[in-house]
């Protein structure tokens, strides 16, 4: 408890005053009673917080030059090897529906092994999650300077997903021939549709890089954003050369989405354990653990799909698309709830004004 003089604050009473007046009234909550004396009011601690205690800049993690040109250099090698890792993978998970769903073709299309959907199913659905994607930038907000940073590079994990279905949404609506598919405006359109799947890990793994610096504890490694920024830069240069074409180029978005695989464990390792070590409530971390993971299942489903159901493409797609919907939609609305309890953490409680108590004669 801290004392405060009162001589600056209520007019002096003397003892007989005070303890008449706390005889008729008894009703008195019994702190209000017994808190006021000859010469102090007394106020609790809690209230007199001072503002140093709450920063407004953050003490950030940085690296030199020289630690930063090598995680550049790791971030690449990784995602090259992260690449090669994931043309491979589906034919682990279920290798015989993958050897006859993933052909090569390096957007040189051919008839034989060649599906594009392009009834409205496919490409209404992708809209419908373009125009979701919107509204969950819109809902993360800016304006805190403590949360500035997690903001923007979540608006950027979601402007990623945005932008690729709204691409993937164009091509399965007009480009509705092998012919025009075969064709460097499809190629352009397609690789911006798959590139922003790859460069979604140069904006989800800093996430998690911003997350830490919130954090005093090292329960998790903190790692660059300079190494998540090479990881997608290079994922995404394999992409634009054609190296993730395939005959089918709904293929295409998967090899890509694995790609996500290590800034996806980062994420959720981070919300596991708990930190940052804020106001965040538990059930905001286990959403947003189930946002991230929830694609998981997506990646062996889509060719078992092919190859052992009767399903059209059509309905295939509407079903991929909802499913990203429920995870991506849990993983904007974990992010912007995260974002608004930094901000409140970062933020001073008003300063105590002591109450004035009024002169009894």
């Amino acid at each position: 408890m801290y004392s405060l003089p009162v001589n600056s604050l209520v007019m002096c009473r003397s003892e007989k005053a005070n303890a008449d007046h706390d005889a008729a009234h008894d009703d008195w909550p019994a702190m209000n009673r017994h808190a006021i004396s000859k010469r102090h009011i007394q106020i609790p601690a809690t209230t007199n917080t001072t503002l140093s205690q709450y920063p407004s800049k953050l003490v950030r993690k940085t690296c030199s030059w020289s630690e930063t040109s090598m995680y550049v250099l790791l971030g690449s090698i990784f995602g090259f090897a992260m690449v090669a890792f994931s043309v491979y993978f589906p034919f682990i998970l279920a290798p015989m529906a993958a050897s006859q769903t993933y052909y090569t073709a390096f957007f040189v299309y051919q008839d034989e092994h060649h599906f594009f959907d392009n009834t409205i199913w496919t490409y209404g659905t992708d809209y419908l999650l373009a125009s979701c994607m919107a509204l969950l930038i819109y809902k993360i907000s800016t304006n805190h300077s403590a949360s500035r940073t997690l903001a923007w590079r979540s608006r950027g994990l979601l402007l990623c997903y945005m932008v690729s279905v709204m691409a993937g949404g164009v091509a399965h609506q007009c480009y509705t021939t092998l012919e025009q598919r075969n064709s460097f405006s499809f190629r352009l359109l397609w690789t911006i549709c798959v590139g922003t799947v790859t460069a979604a890990s140069a904006f989800m793994g800093p996430i998690g890089s911003e997350l830490m610096q919130h954090c005093a504890q090292n329960v998790v490694p903190w790692i660059p954003t300079s190494f998540w920024w090479a990881y997608g830069t290079s994922a995404t240069l394999i992409c634009v050369y054609g190296g993730l074409s395939f005959q089918r180029p709904a293929c295409d978005i998967f090899i890509a989405g694995i790609t996500q695989f290590p800034s996806t464990f980062y994420v959720m390792s981070i919300l596991w354990a708990g930190l940052p070590t804020s106001s965040i409530c538990k059930s905001t971390r286990i959403i947003g653990i189930c946002g991230f993971i929830l694609n998981a299942p997506l990646l062996p489903m889509y060719p078992l799909l092919v190859q052992y159901t009767d399903w059209s493409l059509a309905s295939i797609n509407t079903l991929l698309h909802m499913w990203l919907l429920s995870a991506w939609s849990l993983q904007g609305l974990t992010l912007a709830r995260i974002e608004r309890a930094l901000a409140a953490d970062a933020t001073p409680p008003p300063q105590a004004v002591p109450m004035k108590v009024k002169k009894v004669l």
